[in-house]
């Protein structure tokens, strides 16, 4: 629609013939406030409703009543981009317990209608976020790159052994008809999943023709909260079929299921909005789950239901984005109390020893542990996910340098986002990862028997064949190139470069053997010091200044995170948890303690979203591969312990 002519000051009419004659003057009528009113148009005749007149009265009432939307817009507008830097900014984290929620909600405001919350700013990045809500005097550029050196003979060596083709030739069966995810980005694919849901909802509501569908999805106690914006924002960002086959039917079997998990949508916008800390709504839509939670408990009718784990696991997802360890950590310590009431993880049995359920409470739990550095409850860590059944051994899987079926990273290797380099850095990481919990693994075992002469000799020829091999994946790793370097094959390749840079800290971490978030801290990569060596002056030093997870975040930001990365949406878990992990820092790990600087302020927003990013990969895929997702997590984790992670959880 083309915007209205400008509006006149003042309405002349034609001259009359008389050239003399004086220009009769059309006073405006004065501006009425508020909304428009109705206007009605009388005749007498049929064919009076077609003159000049009638016409020009109906345009008038409609270019009035345009205009009054316009401003509504813009009035509405303004205020939530004023707001959005003081009222969503530093928002400490909901109430701590139900009692304190209509408290909570009468100090609260402004009051958000559903106009308010659809008006909230939504950048088209996260980083675009930050930068927007955190300006500063000067301007502000992100990393521009760890640059390697760009000798053309070296790549050349790079890609001398081209075992993404050897891969591709090795498997036998045809995986064209195979993906690894089901979930589709796409308006149409989410909004046709949207209308499943609201049909299934309205069928058990027994809702007759003509009447609204769309009225039947449950509302928050809280009228400031619209559930509809959250259920659609949820459906598109979380949602598989694979969801939908596994997860919603428990979630209609009562409200507080469905509203429950739109707390996780909630603070998704508030990323995408760029709010430092939970929003408002999100404050809100905590509480009422809190109050739920509590509810449910001291009800013995319903305090070891499912259902009532189901709200606890919603709001354990939901404080993910807060950073705040120590609540996490305690909704951990509530979902292994009541996995334990029921008799443990193998009370819960179905097909293969597993149901939707306790697939989620693992791997939320274990996800959890991983990000925060922290070692598993007993309840998680005594027990193992069951293996792949042979009949879906050949089916295609999230493979990542923590989890692959076969003897090649073949699903991988036939993305066509996956170039050769980017194969070889991962089939690195995954034959370090071999090699580091092999070499434990040999040395857990001679500890239990008597070590004689044999054994000794055995045992140093196993370390030193573990150092060759270490020592040549290390010198490959370091001599990689950046996506940064211009006029080399992998120049602006962010896939590839997001998995260099997680190899790097993954490979220095395991290597030293020091938590992800030591590894990452400038100075601290010996990987980098190998670069450093291959690069000029320069290059080396600002290698050395810059700290990993803000230059991985940077690089994620590049790539196109919304399809998580297709049939390599197991790499980028294992990508964005190894950053979420390695970007610890005594500022992050709680909302407590306010950042001092904002480089500081940075440092908690990049752990934030690589916490959320690895988090929506996780929800995505657990429902289509939770024996994946599951195995991959508990070998993270025991990496994890090897190298220390667990003495890293206290920061100093």
């Amino acid at each position: 629609m083309s915007p209205p002519p400008p509006e006149p000051h003042e309405d002349v009419a034609p001259s009359s013939s008389n050239p003399t004659a004086n220009t009769r003057v059309r006073r405006r009528p004065a501006k009425r406030t508020g909304p428009p009113q109705l206007q009605f148009v009388t005749a007498t005749d049929p064919s009076q409703f077609k003159d000049e007149r009638a016409k020009r009265s109906v345009r008038s009432q409609a270019m009035i009543q345009y205009r009054y939307k316009a401003d509504k817009k813009k009035r509405v507008q303004g205020t939530a981009d004023a707001g959005s830097a003081s009222s969503t900014r530093h928002i400490e984290a909901g109430p701590a317990s139900a009692a304190s929620y209509e408290a909570r909600q009468r100090s609260l405001i402004p009051q958000w209608g559903d106009d308010g919350q659809e008006a909230q700013h939504i950048y088209p990045s996260t980083l675009a976020a930050w930068q927007a809500t955190n300006p500063e005097e000067a301007p502000w550029q992100p990393w521009h790159g760890l640059y390697g050196h760009t000798d053309a003979q070296d790549l050349a060596v790079a890609g001398a052994y081209p075992r993404q083709f050897r891969a591709l030739s090795r498997v036998p069966f045809d995986a064209s008809l195979e993906i690894v995810t089901d979930y589709d980005e796409r308006e149409d694919v989410w909004e046709s999943q949207m209308r499943i849901i609201v049909g299934k909802i309205a069928r058990l509501s027994l809702v007759g023709d003509g009447v609204d569908p769309f009225s039947v999805i449950p509302q928050f106690s809280s009228p400031d909260i619209k559930s509809i914006y959250l259920v659609r924002n949820c459906t598109r960002a979380f949602v598989s079929p694979a969801t939908l086959v596994k997860w919603l039917p428990a979630m209609l079997a009562h409200p507080h299921i469905l509203l429950s998990s739109t707390v996780l949508a909630s603070t998704w916008l508030d990323m995408h909005a760029g709010c430092s800390g939970d929003s408002r709504r999100t404050t809100l839509v905590k509480a009422e789950i809190i109050g739920w939670i509590n509810e449910r408990l001291r009800n013995p009718v319903t305090q070891s239901e499912d259902f009532t784990l189901m709200v606890i696991l919603h709001l354990l997802a939901g404080e993910m984005w807060s950073c705040n360890e120590k609540t996490l950590r305690i909704h951990e310590t509530g979902i292994a109390r009541f996995i334990t009431h029921r008799g443990g993880m193998h009370f819960y049995k179905g097909k293969h020893h597993t149901t939707p359920i306790t697939e989620v409470a693992a791997a939320c739990c274990y996800h959890t542990d991983i990000f925060c550095e922290a070692p598993s409850l007993p309840v998680f860590h005594n027990w193992n996910p069951p293996n792949i059944p042979p009949s879906e051994a050949n089916t295609a899987v999230p493979e990542s340098p923590l989890f692959c079926l076969r003897e090649e990273l073949y699903i991988i290797a036939r993305d066509p986002k996956c170039s050769t380099f980017t194969y070889d850095i991962l089939c690195d990481m995954r034959e370090l990862t071999d090699l580091f919990l092999a070499r434990h693994s040999r040395l857990d075992t001679v500890t239990e028997v008597k070590a004689g002469e044999d054994c000794a000799t055995s045992i140093d020829a196993s370390l030193s064949e573990y150092d060759l091999k270490v020592s040549e994946i290390r010198a490959r790793l370091a001599s990689l190139p950046s996506a940064f370097t211009p006029d080399v094959a992998v120049t602006q390749d962010w896939v590839y470069e997001a998995c260099r840079i997680a190899a790097i800290i993954y490979a220095s971490a395991i290597i030293m053997r020091v938590p992800f978030s030591v590894a990452a801290e400038p100075g601290h990569s010996i990987i980098l010091s190998d670069t450093a060596s291959f690069t000029n002056s320069l290059a080396g030093g600002h290698l050395l200044s810059t700290r990993l997870t803000e230059a991985l975040y940077e690089v994620l930001e590049r790539s196109n995170t919304t399809t998580i990365w297709g049939d390599m949406s197991g790499v980028l878990y294992w990508v964005c948890v190894v950053g979420a992990a390695a970007a610890r820092t005594s500022t992050s790990i709680t909302i407590s303690q306010a950042p001092r600087t904002r480089s500081e302020a940075y440092a908690t927003w990049v752990r934030r979203c690589l916490i959320m990013y690895s988090t929506r990969v996780l929800i995505i895929l657990i429902f289509q591969h939770p024996i994946p997702i599951l195995q991959a997590q508990k070998r993270l984790l025991k990496v994890q312990a090897l190298i220390g992670s667990s003495q890293a959880r206290h920061l100093s």
